[in-house]
């Protein structure tokens, strides 16, 4: 039941930007759990797996014909993948400590608050150009560190750069899938191990699906959201929830 309600949280907050291994991290302590790189690839390939569903016609213009995106995703997760295999070790040597849990959750805050004030400033885009996805790439790498979510960087980053906020939603989704895909070809070697970890293939199961359902009701949840109104208030959760996390750390 404990993994069962951590692929929930993953389900939840992959796509909202809050930082999903963040958040994974937190309840495992709260719950006495050991850190599992396996879970969390597993519980990602569930959310992954949601927005497949999710944008299933928009993927599948992308291979039969409109190439607008195409391009740009290629781009992006390109430079992402470089950074994550150049720094691997040392993203996988942060997963494994809670310290930086607090500050980077604070950091989302700020990057979400950054994003939205640069935004009003920007010059409205329909159509993502080769630097804009070489930057959200680069910002998307960084979102490796723990409690650094992956979503508040690419879509503030698209803000940033003056995307829509449609656009800049659905482009961090979408280009979530093969990154995301990309990182469980990665750690397959520790999936395979899981069962000898302390945790079982029905836990896995578990996580997965949890992961799978969540993930879609929260795309569902934050498309409507940015289409209406700012997501600052996502940053105040963040910075919130890091302090909160700093102070108990402390005592």
């Amino acid at each position: 039941m404990e993994y069962l309600f951590l692929g929930i949280i993953q389900g939840l907050t992959e796509f909202l930007p809050v930082s999903s291994q963040g958040h994974l991290l937190l309840f495992e302590k709260l719950f006495g759990l050991e850190v599992n790189i396996a879970f969390d690839t597993i519980v990602h390939l569930g959310t992954a797996l949601a927005a497949i569903i999710y944008f299933r016609r928009e993927i599948l213009a992308l291979l039969t014909g409109s190439r607008q995106l195409l391009w740009p995703l290629i781009i992006t997760t390109l430079v992402t993948g470089i950074i994550g295999l150049a720094f691997k070790d040392f993203f996988e040597s942060l997963f494994s400590s809670f310290q930086y849990v607090g500050p980077f959750f604070i950091a989302t805050g700020l990057v979400i608050l950054l994003g939205e004030w640069l935004g009003r400033r920007s010059e409205r885009k329909e159509t993502v150009g080769w630097l804009d996805a070489t930057i959200i790439g680069l910002a998307q790498g960084a979102a490796i560190i723990p409690s650094l979510s992956r979503s508040a960087m690419t879509i503030s980053t698209s803000l940033a750069r003056g995307l829509d906020r449609s656009l800049a939603a659905r482009y961090s989704f979408l280009v979530s899938i093969p990154t995301i895909l990309g990182a469980g070809l990665l750690q397959s070697k520790e999936i395979f191990k899981a069962g000898t970890m302390g945790i079982g293939v029905g836990a896995l199961g578990l996580g997965f699906i949890a992961a799978f359902l969540s993930g879609l009701v929260a795309i569902n949840i934050f498309m409507n959201i940015i289409k209406m109104t700012s997501i600052r208030v996502f940053a105040y959760y963040c910075v919130v929830l890091g302090a909160l996390v700093l102070i108990s750390s402390v005592f």
